[in-house]
This record gives structure tokens, C-alpha cells and sequence, in this order.
């Protein structure tokens, strides 16, 4: 159901579909329309086709280690940390996450090495935004090690910009600290950003942060 206000108009505020070849189009008619002062990119699934080599590394680890998969566990949008944590009921021998992440971060680096690709509208849209002096940042619930490292693997282009990953001292998607941490680095309002995403758990971290947000639907392999 889509959110209207009293007037019968549609909330800005509520999430809105695109197909990823479509997402520029949208955006620069947002930008030129004065709607939107800064973009916020998701990284994973939205700037990089990188889940499909983060799922077969996490399979074939997940083997090694003889995880039972958690029922009924939806782990889309999540980061590792969040991942690891819903399994630890059903595998109460797991490993430290410190010591699984090693070893996972170790094996998708090589992978990203050999074969991480950006999404090319997403990527083309973050750098015609960039020479359009349009401020973006790249919010991302991987740590910020990965997050750097995935960037410089996948879109030299784009080094320069802010780059928010997981620390420590944030709480993940869906919480909104990821996206106001970035707005705040942008010097903008929340209400002036958009938000691209991928899930449903990163637009409601955008929602929550005040944002509008656009979700893009999934590439196709």
C-alpha cells in the first residue's frame, strides 16, 4: 500500500521501486527538479554485484564449519556480524565472530580479487553525480575495512568519496546511524537525501534516519 497525506498526495517519505536500468533517469529528475541535495549510495547489490560471491564464499565456509542454517532466519540486508549471531542458536559451537569473519574476509578478498564487478547504472549515476559536484557517500553495514577494500577493488572512481561502514561504535542497518553519520559528513539534512538501496532493511535504516529512499530491483545474473 502506497502512504498518502491528508490531501490525498503521495508521501515523499515512502519508499519507491525502480529497475536498476532506470535508477539514473530517476535520480538526475529528482536532482534537476531541486527535490534532493545529496545521494547516498548503498554499496553491496547496489554499486557492486557483490552478493553472489559473498554467498558462495559464506556456502562453502559455512560447510567447512558444519553450520546448521536457523529456521525461518531472513539474513537479507545484514551484515556479517548480525548473520553470525542468528545461527549461534542453532550452532552453539560456533566459532568467535572474530574468527569467522578472519577467515571469510580472507577468502571473499581473494574472490573480489579475481571477479567483483560494479553495477554499471548505479556506478555511472554515482559518477555523473560526482562531476555534477551533486554530494554522495557510500553507506554500507560491512565494516569499514571491507568497505574501503571493496571501493578500491570495484570503483577506483569513487575512492574519494565518503565512505560509511560499520565501526564499533554504530549500530547496523536497520538502525539509522549508518545514514546520519553520513548525512552529517554531507553537511545536509536528512530530509534533503536520498537513500539507494537494495533491501528492505537498508531503506528502513534510510526511512528511520529521515530520508527518501529508493529501492532498486535486483540485478539480474
Amino acid at each position: 500500500m502506497v502512504d498518502v497525506n491528508a490531501d490525498g498526495t503521495r508521501d515523499p517519505m515512502t519508499p519507491e521501486r525502480t529497475r536498476v536500468d532506470n535508477v539514473g533517469t530517476a535520480v538526475i529528475d529528482l536532482v534537476r527538479r531541486q527535490d534532493i541535495d545529496a545521494v547516498l549510495f548503498d554499496c553491496d547489490g547496489t554499486l557492486v554485484d557483490s552478493e553472489p560471491i559473498g554467498h558462495r564464499i559464506w556456502g562453502a565456509l559455512a560447510d567447512d564449519l558444519g553450520v546448521v542454517a536457523a529456521p525461518g532466519a531472513d539474513a537479507e540486508g545484514l551484515s556479517f556480524e548480525q548473520r553470525l549471531e542468528t545461527l549461534r542458536t542453532t550452532n552453539p559451537a560456533l566459532p568467535p565472530t572474530e574468527v569467522v569473519y578472519a577467515e571469510y574476509w580472507r577468502r571473499l578478498r581473494a574472490a573480489f580479487d579475481e571477479s567483483l564487478r560494479p553495477i554499471e547504472p548505479t556506478y555511472h549515476l554515482a559518477l555523473e553525480l560526482v562531476r555534477a559536484d551533486v554530494p554522495i557517500a557510500i553507506v554500507s553495514n560491512s565494516a569499514q575495512e571491507r568497505l574501503q577494500y571493496t571501493v578500491s577493488c570495484a570503483l577506483p572512481l569513487l575512492t574519494d568519496v565518503p565512505l560509511v561502514g560499520w565501526t564499533p561504535r554504530d549500530r547496523p542497518k536497520p538502525h539509522p546511524d549508518l545514514y546520519r553519520r553520513a548525512a552529517s559528513l554531507l553537511a545536509t539534512r536528512a530530509d534533503r537525501c536520498l537513500a539507494i538501496e537494495d533491501s528492505a532493511v537498508g531503506a528502513l535504516a534510510a526511512s528511520r534516519a529521515g530520508m527518501r529512499t529508493l529501492i532498486l530491483d535486483a540485478p539480474a545474473h
